[in-house]
């Protein structure tokens, strides 16, 4: 059984990080138009620390910021999807160390188990808005640097080893100044430094950086208005506060909102009676145990976090499934994951800790192996959503004025139109990429091997302005067995006129088209169709127009007939 779950989980693993991969864009989407604001503000001279300490939406985006600009200076502000999948691995590397620290000693079959639902949960799909859009690597960070925080803790406590302890502040550090709850790290592991019963010194001192961290933090710190209970709120409202809580840890079922607090409230209520249990049994694995503690607390401060900063106790009657936004999943998937190590490294006793097992097993087989159909889905949902953004980068590549679509990457379009020019003129995101420089040149000469023939065609066009349009169609080449990644619209003369992306699913590109009708032959071609934009006076040309097929990695072409 355990055998069948891991080829499952792997299963789904390298079906979510390929379409990680398929997913990869230079196009800036969303908050991702607030780093070329910090870009512009550079280049104008402006001082570096007030744009670094800057609040944004309640956060404080230190270590992010450094990280985009670094990401600017040497990658043209590519894609950071590769450094997000880093941190993760790093992070799931981690919790197998712990995995194995904590249950090598019990059974080899337990710690296969916490090996499962830990590559489970953390690749899973659910977090696939962290995985594929750059900016938020800093979900991913600020959890990663809070475990190793911890585990670098536990490391310290062994003969009093100092390079781990400032490891363990330079980590939390770190996690405190990437998002608003890494700040809360500090006090789960001032909680954790008594309960490993370290010397008063370093407990003091735990407490005094992290409360200089804490200040720094809120010094001139604004929070969104009107978003979250708040702090006074929770104070006032203790049990929708709790019912919120619940909401966050159960939401990973996508029940309804009552069966997802009453799972969450269930779950949060077994495990705080079984830590408790644990924290005063006298255990061979303290030093370990004591890391899986400092996790747990830290996601729960952080969860309550999430409360106070973003849920009210309207949530509660919310109409729907989907409540909290696909981002704060990486959190939940950690949670579960922590969850589940607790219950195996806890099995071992008394009737009810065995019950508590069953518990939490029923809990995670359901959450990571019932949900399989609606995980793949999302995974795939996403990977097209952005790889019609990628699309998208060619009406700014084209300086097409497509505002339907457009406004949902950045709504204000003054703003927006301002922003592309300082890409523009200095080569970053979408403009640093080869395809850039395709317009206006032969086809020929950018790819001299000669076409070979392909299926495909124009589905629709829509004309945007005088000589700009936004053209759907599909192309599929037998030979490879696949569809071309880019296409090239071209005059009678061979020069490039407009560009596409090709790799989307038939009429459905979540978030920016969604078109229904009678399904053609082609889509037994899965992925075959692109979407993209050209620039032609008049449709009458459109005659003569020649559409070519690129394949980006083999540096081949197709005509498209």
């Amino acid at each position: 059984m355990i055998a069948l779950a891991l080829l499952g989980t792997l299963g789904v693993n390298f079906y979510t990080l390929a379409q990680v991969v398929r997913a990869r864009t230079s196009m800036l989407w969303a908050d991702q138009w607030v780093i070329v604001q910090d870009l512009e503000q550079l280049a104008q001279g402006h001082p570096l620390w007030p744009i670094l300490w800057a609040p944004y939406w309640g956060h404080r985006l230190v270590i992010p910021r450094l990280l985009f600009l670094a990401d600017s200076r040497w990658l043209s502000l590519a894609s950071l999807t590769w450094l997000t999948l880093v941190v993760q691995f790093v992070h799931i590397a981690l919790l197998i160390a712990l995995a194995w620290l904590l249950l090598r000693r019990k059974s080899l079959a337990l710690f296969l188990i916490g090996t499962v639902v830990i590559l489970n949960l953390m690749l899973s799909p659910f977090q696939m808005e962290n995985f594929v859009w750059g900016m938020q690597t800093m979900f991913p960070l600020v959890f990663m640097t809070a475990t190793a925080a911890c585990l670098c803790l536990s490391l310290a406590s062994v003969d009093k080893r100092r390079p781990f302890l400032v490891l363990c502040i330079v980590l939390g550090m770190v996690s405190s100044y990437s998002m608003p709850n890494g700040i809360l790290v500090w006090p789960a592991l001032v909680v954790q430094s008594i309960y490993l019963k370290q010397s008063r010194r370093v407990v003091i001192s735990l407490a005094s950086l992290g409360t200089v961290v804490i200040a720094s933090y809120l010094w001139h710190y604004t929070r969104p208005l009107e978003m979250g209970m708040g702090g006074g709120g929770i104070l006032r409202h203790p049990v929708d506060a709790i019912l919120l809580l619940g909401l966050i840890v159960g939401s990973a079922f996508r029940f309804t909102i009552p069966w997802d607090v009453a799972v969450g409230v269930a779950a949060i209520a077994v495990t705080a009676a079984i830590l408790i249990h644990a924290l005063f049994a006298r255990r061979n694995d303290r030093r370990w145990f004591s890391a899986l503690f400092g996790i747990l607390l830290f996601l729960l401060l952080s969860s309550m976090s999430l409360v106070a900063g973003r849920l009210t106790s309207k949530d509660l009657h919310f109409e729907g499934k989907d409540l909290l936004p696909v981002r704060y999943f990486t959190m939940i998937c950690l949670f579960w994951a922590s969850v589940a190590l607790l219950a195996l490294c806890t099995s071992q006793g008394r009737w009810l800790q065995a019950l508590a097992l069953c518990f939490y097993g029923a809990l995670l087989a359901l959450l990571m192996f019932t949900s399989v159909v609606r995980q793949l889905t999302e995974a795939e949902d996403w990977a097209d959503f952005f790889v019609g953004a990628d699309a998208m980068g060619s009406a700014l590549i084209l300086d097409v004025t497509d505002e339907q679509l457009l406004s949902l990457f950045w709504p204000n379009q003054p703003e927006r139109e301002e922003r592309t020019l300082f890409l523009r003129q200095n080569r970053l995101a979408m403009f640093h990429e080869p395809r850039a420089d395709w317009p206006g040149k032969r086809v020929s000469d950018l790819f001299p091997s000669p076409p070979h023939p392909c299926e495909g065609a124009i589905e629709k066009m829509v004309a945007l302005d005088g000589s700009a349009w936004r053209v759907e169609g599909w192309a599929w080449d037998g030979e490879a067995a696949s569809s071309p990644d880019d296409i090239l619209f071209a005059d009678p003369t061979g020069r490039v006129i407009g560009l596409a992306r090709g790799g989307l699913r038939h009429g459905y590109i979540p978030g920016l088209l969604l078109e229904s009708g009678p399904l053609p032959s082609h889509v037994r071609f899965r992925h075959s169709e692109w979407l993209g934009y050209a620039r032609l006076p008049t449709d009458s040309q459109w005659a003569q127009v020649k559409l070519y097929g690129l394949f980006r990695n083999e540096g081949k072409v197709c005509a498209i007939k």
